[in-house]
């Protein structure tokens, strides 16, 4: 089975763009069942409200799995709860988030964990403490991710890959090759990894609607509600 570890539907927010996200999760599922994929991981930021939502969607396709998850802010760089089903606070210590996360029966990822973003902070070396790193990230560059798996490699850590799609045009382009169950595999580090960057046309196409988005929030002073057929239809979301 082919699975993309990491992605955001519009049930990601963001202080500055409102959502951080284009789609909404049956487009992301969409997008990612023509791409050729099998499951997907549904990781809002800071909420799993996505993930929940797109499990339902996922019951009228057949055989396709989606996993609950959420990309939490904590003190010491952002990590992934992959299977929970609940929420996880923010602005804790990285241990504490792991802890909770482990609690709510979930595993705990470092995602792009030397990275380099505005106004984010990476886990880097406290990616250690999770229970696997993003080895592939499609956002990041060669030299970033390379670091990832040599730093895994090093500590004999669990991989895991996805493409951080915030669109259903970037959904698929990384992830994981699992035989089974995608969490055990995951943690027994039986899994093989895919990956293709995402054009930074594309990127910038994705933050160029966002930011016109935002824009527009700010002059009518409220923000457009979302159905599951908004005017980005999957059919002109998918390249």
């Amino acid at each position: 089975m082919k699975i993309d570890c990491h992605c955001h539907t519009i049930y990601s927010k963001h202080w500055f763009w409102g959502f951080d996200a284009i789609n909404t999760p049956l487009e992301m599922i969409k997008a990612a069942i023509k791409r050729g994929m099998d499951g997907l991981a549904i990781t809002d930021h800071n909420t799993v409200k996505g993930g929940l939502v797109g499990k339902k969607v996922a019951k009228r396709f057949k055989n396709f799995i989606v996993i609950s998850g959420s990309e939490i802010k904590t003190k010491d760089g952002e990590i992934i709860g992959l299977d929970i089903k609940e929420n996880v606070p923010i602005n804790l210590s990285i241990e504490e988030t792991i802890e909770k996360i482990h609690d709510l029966g979930g595993i705990a990822v470092a995602p792009h964990p030397f990275g380099s973003y505005i106004f984010r902070k990476c886990a880097k070396e406290n990616a250690l403490k999770a229970d696997a790193i993003e080895v592939y990230n499609s956002t990041l560059t060669k030299k970033q991710n390379n670091k990832a798996l040599r730093f895994a490699k090093k500590f004999k850590m669990p991989f895991t890959a996805g493409s951080d799609a915030h669109s259903a045009r970037e959904v698929g382009r990384a992830g994981i090759i699992v035989n089974g169950n995608s969490i055990d595999s995951i943690l027994k580090n039986k899994v093989r990894i895919f990956g293709k960057r995402t054009p930074i046309l594309q990127i910038a196409r994705t933050i160029s609607q966002k930011y016109i988005r935002s824009l527009e929030w700010r002059i009518s002073g409220k923000r457009r509600k979302y159905s599951q057929n908004p005017i980005n239809s999957v059919k002109t979301c998918i390249s």
